[in-house]
């Protein structure tokens, strides 16, 4: 161990001089730099170790055309969970276990052939993943090879620390930030350029030896992982691991360990340390049976509310959001939390100075629990932060909300190119909220429209301050890129009050994605024309009607900035397969591209989703049938059948 921590230390300073030399000026002499790269190379023999910085072996860097989609060599499943620790207990019974972190992450699977690394995949779906060899190659903590020349398999979790995560997004637009290190590491280990892969600072971390070495334990494999080069999972083995006293203690012991070792963590994981015993006892479709995992509480940090900020929506609606003392919820450190309505402040009692308790919703968004002095000391503005003019408090949904009824409001504006800009929407990138509200300030931007012909500011552009001709270039480069959209995003771009992405899709599925035959129809019919269509009733028919009514020559002329795709949607025509019939979505997705994407089908099958567990729903939606989580606890005991997307897909044949 020794060695490799000197190799990573010359490898640290061969690599630092390197950048010096090329990039600033030297700081060691050829002569140390040869006698430095000499010794590392010596260790690297010796120990058969090489790890993926080496100056003795870099890293080409190269654009790809494409990620390949490979079948994977084992099941890469997932794991059944649990709250409750005396079911762990219960998994545990007499059998030999150890407790190990459960890192948030990419899990990605690394295989060796002769002591050298050939290869990389993406867990996917389970049975086949996306190769991303060239990426894990940039990661600094990966071994290119390994003293131990027989097969190996080793499956772990791709990850980016808190520490480099903050980095990268301090660097970003809000509208651009990641939520999640997990999403950031997601997005990184899937680029084309490689040499981008590696500016993310990616590790690897390994938690279990599919295949190789001695295969006694699944324990002793991972320490023999460690023992050349790999970096691994904490692990934690007590002989009194099915104790509940004990057991509580080393579940924050591993907590603990997450955190000094910056490793993104979303629980604990318990498996039978006995590869015989965890063969046996099989596994499901989904999940194996040789471990569980164990998801924390979500835990409870107390805070001070130092204000309550108020901001203009792209609808109108001024939206409140908690302003607290900073506080490190299990990992990020944070200071703001959406409080979504005047209804929810008052009924939590919040007030400005209150001792306040917040959490990370499922160790992801910030919320804020409860008020401990409950003072109901705040605020609410009687003019738009944004425009300065008189707000309204209404009635939406059973909660008061606050509003700017200032049609010309830059708020409002503000709000509605950057949702026209977004992914979703016209997905133009390089045009963030911050260059959006400057271009507003300076006039150039109005309307959708005028993105179009801010080529005609480019030499203005290029004089403002952090705007060089190499950024101008990309974000007109994107723009015009966006002159190619579909239907849907067209219409989703516009912010028609109560008009959706899932709505958008129908709409335009119905008219063929067709642009002539969508304004003939609205021309002649009005939207009563949709009517048909699951989920369009009267209010957003009304929405769309008044919108037409105001903006129909507005809509004509930002059409003709467009080349508009017509392929079909993936979306099945709608039918009324699914009428009266309710269903809640929950967990992750493996067959639809995201939940919004199953949404639309289920509505356009005649069906509806919402969003909460009750006596009315028909049917809850999860992959994961025998999950604990709080909707599964509730449809089961609700008598409320849970499916799977294979069953929902069977239900529409």
């Amino acid at each position: 161990m020794k060695k490799i921590e000197r190799m990573k230390e010359l490898i640290n300073t061969l690599n630092n001089a390197s950048n010096a030399y090329y990039n600033q000026s030297p700081i060691m002499s050829d002569y140390e730099w040869d006698k430095l790269y000499d010794e590392l190379a010596t260790l690297e023999y010796a120990t058969e170790i090489v790890l993926a910085d080496s100056p003795t072996h870099n890293v080409g860097y190269s654009v790809a055309d494409e990620l390949k989609e490979v079948a994977h060599n084992h099941p890469m499943l997932s794991l059944d969970k649990t709250k409750s620790v005396e079911e762990l207990i219960e998994f545990v019974e007499d059998k030999d276990c150890f407790l190990s972190v459960k890192a948030d992450g990419l899990t990605t699977s690394l295989h060796y052939i002769n002591g050298k690394l050939i290869g990389a995949e993406t867990r996917g779906d389970g049975v086949r993943g996306t190769e991303c060899f060239q990426n894990v190659l940039t990661m600094k903590n990966v071994p290119k090879e390994i003293p131990y020349k027989n097969e190996l398999i080793i499956d772990g979790e791709a990850i980016i620390g808190w520490d480099t995560f903050r980095e990268i997004n301090d660097k970003l637009p809000e509208d651009k930030k990641y939520k999640h290190p997990r999403n950031l590491v997601s997005g990184s280990l899937q680029l084309l350029d490689n040499k981008e892969a590696a500016s993310r600072n990616m590790r690897f971390v390994a938690w279990r030896v599919i295949k190789g070495f001695e295969h006694k334990t699944p324990s002793e494999d991972l320490f023999k992982a460690k023992d050349i080069g790999f970096e691994i999972i904490p692990i934690l083995k007590s002989p009194r691991i099915n104790q509940k006293e004990e057991l509580v203690i080393l579940l924050n012991q591993i907590r603990e360990s997450a955190n000094s070792h910056n490793i993104p963590y979303d629980g604990a994981v318990m498996a039978v340390d006995d590869y015989k015993i965890a063969d046996s006892m099989g596994r499901t479709d989904k999940f194996f049976r040789h471990s569980m995992a164990y998801k924390y509480e979500d835990e409870l940090f107390e805070t001070v509310l130092t204000d309550i900020e108020w901001n203009t929506s792209k609808t109108g609606l001024i939206n409140p959001v908690a302003i607290f003392e900073p506080v490190d919820l299990n990992g990020a450190i944070t200071t703001r939390a959406t409080l979504h309505n005047i209804t929810y402040i008052k009924d939590m009692m919040l007030g400005i100075g209150d001792r306040i308790r917040v959490y990370r919703s499922n160790m992801v968004i910030p919320k804020v629990h409860d008020s401990i002095d409950k003072s109901g000391n705040f605020n609410i503005p009687s003019k738009c932060p944004i425009c300065g003019q008189p707000t309204r408090i209404i009635k939406e949904n059973d909660s008061e909300v606050l509003v700017c009824e200032n049609p010309d409001c830059k708020g409002k504006l503000l709000r509605k190119l950057v949702h026209a800009a977004s992914r979703n929407a016209l997905d133009i990138e390089n045009l963030s909220e911050s260059t959006i509200e400057k271009f507003i300030n300076l006039g150039w931007l109005n309307s959708i429209q005028d993105i179009y012909h801010l080529s005609d500011h480019e030499n203005e552009i290029k004089s403002l301050e952090g705007f060089g001709k190499r950024s101008v270039e990309k974000l007109l480069t994107s723009i015009e890129k966006s002159r190619k959209t579909s239907l849907e995003r067209f219409l989703y771009s516009l912010s028609i009050p109560l008009l959706g992405k899932s709505a958008s899709m129908m709409i335009a599925d119905s008219v063929d994605y067709d642009l002539d035959t969508f304004i003939n129809e609205m021309t002649i019919k009005g939207a009563e024309y949709f009517r048909y269509l699951h989920g369009v009733g009267d209010s957003l028919i009304n929405s769309l009607n008044i919108y037409w009514k105001n903006h129909y020559s507005d809509i004509l002329q930002l059409a003709n900035e467009f080349t508009f795709d017509t392929q079909k949607s993936i979306m099945s025509k709608t039918t009324n397969e699914l009428e009266n019939k309710t269903f809640v979505i929950t967990g992750s997705v493996n067959h639809y591209q995201n939940r919004d994407a199953l949404k639309a089908d289920i509505e356009a099958h005649g069906g509806k989703v919402v969003g909460s567990v009750s006596s009315k729903v028909s049917y809850l939606i999860n992959n994961d049938i025998n999950s604990i989580s709080s909707k599964n606890t509730k449809a089961k005991s609700l008598n409320i059948p849970i499916i799977t997307e294979e069953d929902f897909i069977k239900m529409l044949k």
